[in-house]
């Protein structure tokens, strides 16, 4: 039988011939540490062990993973249940914000047929007092002209009698200064409702021409200066530069003028004074001033100073008027281009003011 050699691991072998004193030179020269059974199993139980605990080791780390996956899981849940409900809340919103929309439109569209209707009543309206003026001032017109050809006719036989031959007696001659003084009274009064139809109308013409003041003004003066004297009114007329022009039309200045400074004397007290002065107001406007000496006029009654047939009090007072003067006198001012005012304090007097426009080229810089 062939003789194979010593029976055993490698390792064995080859420590058994190192110690026999053999040498194998195909071999290298490392010292082989020779292992019980016992270490080997000693070595295979730790292996178990370490096995073990990379295993444990592993299986936490999984759960670790798999708490972490269910944590994000739940989170995303919980996101998407969020956004869900935050996506109804905010359609809720925006049901109820179109809802309101709808319910604006609605209010939106009632209040204009609403403003609609109101609009078209406003215009029916505004023709039918527009109407009723022109049917007002044409009949004011119509009437005043009609009493004016009597009424000339009674002024003319009145002033027949005044001077005729025989002379008459003082009864008959103070009966028909009584009659010659309501005559031009009524002739007064119809003239201004005339020129108030005739302004309301809108077919009064203006002219627009260079005034030169300091004659109208002594043309006024000329016919106020009787009625100052009776009433021991003094009237002064201040200095200005007598070059001065204004743009209106001649007549209606002066009949806004005498009125003025007929109600200055008129509502003046006993021996009080009337001061007509002019001044450039501005660059291209001259203003003309009326001050008196009178009761003068509490903010409320200047309120009402420019109203139709508004005496403002006065309608029992001996004084005779209309309460039509000053408004005819605004709308003629206003007529021309120019502003009516009023200063006044009450037991001191008031100032009425007209400015008109400066002949042009005659402007101050």
């Amino acid at each position: 039988m062939k003789n194979i050699g010593p029976v055993g691991p490698p390792e064995t072998a080859d420590l058994r011939q190192v110690e026999s004193g053999q040498h194998n030179d195909s071999l290298p020269s490392i010292v082989k540490i020779d292992t019980t059974p016992s270490q080997s199993a000693a070595l295979d139980e730790l292996a178990t062990v370490l096995n073990r605990e990379q295993a444990v080791s592993a299986r936490e780390d999984a759960l670790q993973l798999r708490e972490k996956a269910v944590y994000s899981r739940e989170r995303d849940i919980y996101a998407a249940e969020h956004y869900q409900t935050a996506s109804v809340e905010h359609m809720l919103i925006l049901q109820q914000a179109n809802t309101r929309l709808v319910v604006s439109t609605l209010k939106a569209q009632q209040l204009t047929e609403r403003l609609e209707a109101a609009q078209i009543q406003l215009e029916n309206a505004k023709l039918l007092a527009e109407k009723s003026s022109l049917a007002k001032s044409e009949f004011l017109s119509s009437m005043s002209h009609e009493l004016r050809t009597p009424l000339n006719a009674i002024l003319g036989f009145a002033q027949l009698l005044e001077s005729g031959s025989p002379p008459l007696t003082p009864v008959q001659s103070g009966n028909v200064d009584q009659i010659l003084h309501a005559g031009w009274y009524l002739l007064r009064l119809i003239n201004q409702i005339l020129d108030l139809a005739v302004i309301e109308s809108g077919k009064l013409a203006v002219s627009h021409e260079p005034v030169l003041l300091i004659s109208a003004l002594r043309e006024c003066q000329a016919m106020v200066e009787s009625k100052a004297m009776e009433r021991h009114i003094h009237v002064t007329f201040l200095p200005f530069d007598p070059t001065w022009l204004v743009m209106a039309d001649p007549i209606r200045v002066k009949q806004v003028l005498i009125n003025l400074l007929t109600n200055a004397i008129k509502y003046n007290r006993e021996h009080g004074t009337v001061e007509i002065g002019c001044s450039a107001s501005r660059s291209a406007h001259l203003r003309i001033s009326v001050r008196d000496t009178g009761a003068g006029l509490s903010v409320e009654k200047m309120t009402h100073l420019f109203e139709p047939f508004n005496r403002l009090g006065q309608e029992a007072g001996t004084e005779e008027g209309t309460g039509i003067g000053l408004v005819v006198s605004k709308q003629l001012i206003e007529l021309m281009g120019g502003t009516i005012g009023v200063q006044s304090t009450v037991g001191v007097g008031s100032e009425f003011w007209v400015e008109l426009m400066r002949e042009p080229g005659h402007e101050e810089s």
